[in-house]
C-alpha cells in the first residue's frame, strides 16, 4: 500500500490562494476605478487625481483612494 505524502496537495493550495488574492486584487482596482469616474460628488481635478492614482500605482492607488475622504456636496 502506497503513502500519499502530505506535502502533495501544499503547492496547489498556494497556486489557488495566490489566483484568489490576485482575482480579489483586480476586483478591487476595477471598483475603484469605476467608483471614481462615475462618482458625483468629485471635482474633475479629484476626479483626474483619483484616476491617475488608481492607473499608476495599482493595488496601493486603490487603497488610498478607498480610504481618502470625500466630499459629501456635488461639485459644480
Amino acid at each position: 500500500m502506497e503513502t500519499v505524502d502530505p506535502s502533495v496537495g501544499l503547492p496547489i493550495f498556494f497556486i489557488l490562494f495566490g489566483i484568489l488574492i490576485g482575482l480579489a486584487t483586480l476586483g478591487l482596482w476595477i471598483w475603484s476605478l469605476i467608483h471614481c469616474i462615475r462618482n458625483r460628488y468629485l471635482s474633475d481635478n479629484n476626479r483626474l487625481i483619483g484616476i491617475l492614482l488608481i492607473i499608476l500605482l495599482g493595488l496601493i492607488g486603490s487603497l488610498v483612494y478607498l480610504f481618502l475622504p470625500r466630499e459629501r456636496e456635488p461639485q459644480r
